[in-house]
């Protein structure tokens, strides 16, 4: 138990130090930004600072764990304690059994940060911040609001028509730009609606119509039928469909993001690219225990003293690097749908953790 809490000890120390250290470098370099721009009010830096803490947090947690068991090893290694820990009986396989214990509560509190902090600080900014959007990139939206075909309007199917829509207000529960193109069951076209705009009645569960321009029978050898008029419109979709489906993404806990993906995968739609920022929860999180692993190499050699600290440090920077270029390569390729979501999200942590695996087999004499 003292051994196991002087390495616990120590990992941790190292880790807050290193979260502490690269978050107020992100923040610096945030505040200063945004006080050069002429125009945004210093509150608002500040504001809109503090609503992307939390992805702060998220990027810097991997690394963190990185530095932690690299730095710790190090100085339990400059001072002998490390070779007198394993002569003393204590295993390297109990040493990484406690790397693995105390960065796996790193990566709970990873995918919280993740899957459910970020999304509610998210889904309050308009109330923190109003604008933000407008005024600050970092703060867009993700979703089909933001995602959508050239036209710039949302598609989807739904039974025997294909639906698209410019916006849809949710606050006075209105569509605009509506388009509605029906097919038979030999999936022809037959009909084209067109409807400026339309308003949802609770009462009866339509959507009531500013105007109907209709092309009909286009299915059959006789000359198109063209006709406006103003009637309730009955669609398959709910209302609360339609607030799911302008959704932005990054509002969305990890069960809503599920669900989410869910409705638009019924609708026809690819979804390849919100399952990247599904699995992306996932991943972030695994590659704090990956990471953790990855620098505790170093123990089976706890002899050696040429683990300076410049080593360290160049191996860190050089390292977080690579990873991050990497990683957001595949990510990239995943949400364009170039590459499947899991391989998108998870090659790069595979790979490490292949990595690992090798090392420690190769060592599992001294293990």
């Amino acid at each position: 138990m003292i051994i196991r809490k002087l390495i616990t000890r120590e990992w941790l120390r190292f880790c807050l130090s290193a979260f502490v250290v690269l978050l107020t470098l992100l923040s610096v370099g945030n505040l200063v930004t945004g006080f050069m721009r002429g125009n945004v009010s210093t509150s608002e830096v500040i504001l809109s600072y503090l609503i992307q803490v939390p992805n702060f947090m998220i990027q810097i947690m991997p690394v963190s764990c990185l530095i932690a068991s690299l730095f710790s090893i190090n100085k339990l290694k400059n001072r002998n304690e490390l070779t007198a820990i394993f002569a003393s009986g204590y295993s390297r396989q109990s040493y990484i059994v406690d790397l693995l214990q105390v960065s796996a509560y790193v990566a709970v509190i990873q995918f919280i940060l993740s899957a459910y902090i970020s999304p509610y600080i998210n889904s309050k900014r308009f109330d923190i911040l109003e604008d933000s959007i407008e005024k600050f990139r970092s703060l867009q939206t993700q979703g089909l609001s933001s995602s959508t075909i050239g036209s710039g309007e949302v598609w989807y199917k739904s039974g025997n028509y294909y639906f698209s829509f410019s916006h849809f207000d949710a606050k006075v529960n209105k569509l605009f730009n509506i388009n509605i193109y029906s097919y038979d069951n030999d999936y022809k076209l037959k009909k084209i609606t067109a409807i400026p705009s339309m308003t949802y009645n609770d009462i009866d569960k339509t959507w009531l119509p500013e105007k109907v321009s209709e092309i009909a029978l286009l299915n059959t050898p006789t000359f198109p039928k063209i006709e406006e008029y103003i009637s309730p419109i009955f669609l398959n979709e709910k209302l609360e469909d339609f607030k799911k489906i302008e959704s932005d993404i990054t509002t969305l806990s990890f069960f809503k993001l599920y669900d989410y993906i869910k409705q638009l995968k019924k609708s026809g739609i690819n979804v390849g690219e919100y399952l990247v920022i599904f699995y992306k929860h996932i991943s972030d999180s695994v590659i704090c225990i990956i990471f953790a692993l990855l620098a505790a190499i170093p123990i089976f050699n706890p002899n050696r003293r040429n683990s300076s600290f410049g080593k360290s440090a160049s191996f860190v920077f050089t390292f977080t690097l690579l990873y991050w270029l990497v990683q957001t390569f595949f990510v990239e390729l995943g949400k364009n749908l170039k590459l499947l979501p899991v391989l998108a999200c998870f090659t790069v942590p595979f790979i490490f953790s292949v990595f690992i695996f090798i090392v420690f087999y190769k060592n599992r004499k001294l293990a």
